[in-house]
């Protein structure tokens, strides 16, 4: 079983078990008769118990001759206990009233201003934000993040003096959790727990009978992991026309644990599979030496092609490219494109990757994004209701990279995507094009490439199916090497 290591860089944690540990029981005496008096509420009141349960495994774990300390837990509810015990262990000046507070980002906020509206001092709050540079960017905290901040005022302290920062703590994600504490010089210390969750290698797979999104949940698959099955397919598969009751799907994912066998995350699809009309599709996941990853069939050619079949995901197909009967202007026309009837705000995508050549106004197109990709291709967008950030003029994009979202600007008569794709100059189905593939597999690599093949393979005929529930028998575990045993 993995478990969390919390590591700590400063040579000052070289002291004696004795010393830490009456440091810490002392704290945490004191916390439960505090909370006691104050008459905390019911789920805080069982917070010392949990404290003084993990401080004591914590301070038994302390080596005295490494400046590290390695402390593993079995649960992920005990990150928050452990989280305590980190900061009341580090803050050797704070055995006072302490204050705790739970507050939110707000959109466009920053932490110092969070730490100021919890009432501390502005010069703490700088050195404890500058405390954090070794461990976490603070530009990348994002709103909506909860922090629960530590005040804690003096018993000298005058009667206009306000209190004091003791230090806070977040999880930027699931596996992380930071700590800032005071020290006794009154500078303020950063320290990173990571967690690690058991790893499992699971497999989806079943019929269609209402729509892929809904069947693949219904068979152990996440919000995303439906997104990188459709991801993959987006090349051969039409999500609007192709898709019929019956069809089969087949995925591969790594997902974490924890040890309660609560799925925390998923990782990577090794393995995607569709059996519609025509050919099953079927593609393995393989890394290059230089690190590119791609996805390609059972010989090695690559599922990627140079642009996606449709750029849209979720919409109906209500207009195909060919002469019709304008809706607008009533009398036949050349129809140059594809539209895709969605609702307002949907994303759309970049078809491949390329550049920008204008994304502004266009007359009867409304808002209109056009691409310049690779062999004489280009793509254009219309009738949008904006553009993603960024998305301008010059501007090179992604394949799959959103770039602007549904609307009804210009000549429509409701909100779609209106889809073209030119060659050499002149308009082209989008639906019947047959186009190059991506990354071609060189000769040398297709030994290591049929390899990794096989071993993805016999992974899938091992492994767990996802929509079980309840604890992972270690012997359905599938390591990366194929072989039962955790990773």
């Amino acid at each position: 079983m993995s478990g969390f290591d919390v590591r700590s860089l400063d040579d000052v944690r070289r002291r004696s078990v004795a010393v830490i540990a009456s440091i810490v029981l002392s704290v945490v005496l004191l916390a439960a008769l505090i909370i006691s008096r104050l008459g905390a509420e019911p789920a805080e009141a069982t917070e010392p118990a949990r404290l003084a349960e993990v401080s004591a495994e914590a301070v038994e774990a302390i080596e005295i001759e490494r400046s590290e300390l390695e402390y593993t837990i079995t649960s992920v509810d005990e990150l928050r206990a452990l989280e305590h015990a980190a900061f009341y262990t580090d803050c050797v000046a704070c055995p006072l009233d302490t204050q705790t507070i739970v507050a939110t980002v707000p959109s466009g906020g920053t932490l110092a201003g969070v730490l100021n509206d919890a009432g501390a001092p502005a010069g703490e709050v700088a050195r404890a934000v500058n405390s954090l540079e070794p461990v976490f960017e603070v530009r990348r905290l994002r709103a909506g993040q909860d922090i629960t901040v530590y005040l804690q005022t003096p018993r000298d302290a005058a009667e206009d003096e306000g209190p004091r920062l003791t230090g806070f703590s977040f999880r930027p994600d699931i596996e992380r959790s930071i700590t800032v504490s005071r020290l006794e010089d009154g500078s303020y210390r950063a320290r990173e727990m990571t967690a690690e969750f058991e790893r499992e290698l699971v497999r989806s797979s079943g019929s269609i009978t209402t729509s892929l999104y809904v069947d693949a949940l219904a068979a152990g698959s996440t919000d995303r992991i439906v997104v990188e099955l459709a991801g993959v397919l987006a090349y051969a598969v039409d999500f609007q026309r192709s898709i019929r009751e019956g069809d089969r799907f087949d995925v591969v994912f790594e997902r974490f644990l924890d040890s309660d066998g609560n799925v925390m995350r998923t990782g990577d699809v090794l393995y995607v599979m569709y059996a519609g009309r025509g050919e099953p599709l079927e593609y393995f996941r393989y890394e290059a030496e230089d690190g590119e990853v791609a996805y390609f069939n059972a010989d090695g050619e690559s599922a990627q092609r140079l642009l996606m079949m449709t750029p849209i995901n979720g919409a109906r197909l209500s207009s195909h490219y060919g002469m019709r009967h304008h809706p607008v202007l009533g009398y036949n026309r050349m129809h140059r494109g594809t539209d895709f009837a969605a609702p307002r705000g949907t994303p759309i995508y970049a078809a491949g990757y390329g550049v920008v050549e204008r994304a502004d106004r266009f007359g009867s197109f409304g808002n209109y994004v056009r691409i310049r990709h690779s062999n004489g291709f280009q793509t254009a967008y219309a009738h949008m209701q904006g553009f993603a950030r960024g998305v301008t003029a010059g501007a090179r994009v992604q394949q799959g990279q959103v770039i602007g979202y549904v609307g009804t600007t210009g000549r429509s008569t409701g909100p779609h995507l209106h889809y073209e794709v030119h060659h050499n100059g002149q308009s082209v189905n989008p639906m019947a094009l047959d186009l190059p593939t991506g990354r071609t597999l060189e000769e040398g690599e297709i030994p290591l490439f049929e390899a990794e093949r096989d071993r993805i393979i016999a992974i899938r005929d091992n492994a767990r199916n996802a929509a079980e529930v309840g604890d992972t028998p270690a012997s359905r575990i599938v390591s990366a090497e194929g072989t039962p045993g955790a990773q």
